[in-house]
């Protein structure tokens, strides 16, 4: 197991990971190092550390666009290669058939996207402070000892 950063090669090898969308592990794991050695490049080599945010600026960049276009819905063609035969078994020349096809918007890309980007209008749990200067008062009451509407009340 290699642990001698090479300034030649690596910065590029760790951008081809890094734009596959790999974790640092997973670099490291393809470099024949441990997640600890790839920090420590990443500390002590700015190339290197530059080459990997590029690698995954690019790769969560095309995670963001296909996440966008899956809550908003995208259009696009479908080619289809049709190939027939003629009474005697004869190939005829293939055809092409081109068909537009449409992806609605997806709710759940909607609602993922709205809860991270607009968290302060799309957060599941709000936090609500009531104060009152008057005492309150709940009676709990057990479902037996509930009198229920046709018994004439």
């Amino acid at each position: 197991m290699a642990t001698q950063y090479n300034p030649e090669t690596y910065p590029d090898w760790g951008w081809s990971l890094a734009i596959q969308g790999l974790t640092i592990k997973e670099i490291g794991e393809a470099m024949g190092v441990s997640r600890a050695t790839v920090n420590r490049w990443i500390a002590a080599n700015p190339d290197f550390k530059e080459a990997i945010d590029r690698g995954r600026d690019a790769s969560d960049a095309k995670v963001e666009r296909s996440l966008y276009q899956r809550a908003t819905g995208y259009t696009y063609k479908e080619k289809k290669v049709i190939v027939t035969m003629d009474k005697d078994g004869n190939q005829l020349p293939a055809r092409i058939e081109t068909t537009e096809k449409h992806v609605p918007p997806d709710t759940t890309a909607q609602i993922y996207w709205l809860k991270n980007r607009k968290r302060d209008k799309w957060k599941d749990k709000w936090d609500v402070e009531v104060s009152t200067d008057k005492e309150i008062t709940f009676n709990i009451v057990g479902a037996s000892e509930r009198k229920e509407d046709d018994e004439g009340e």
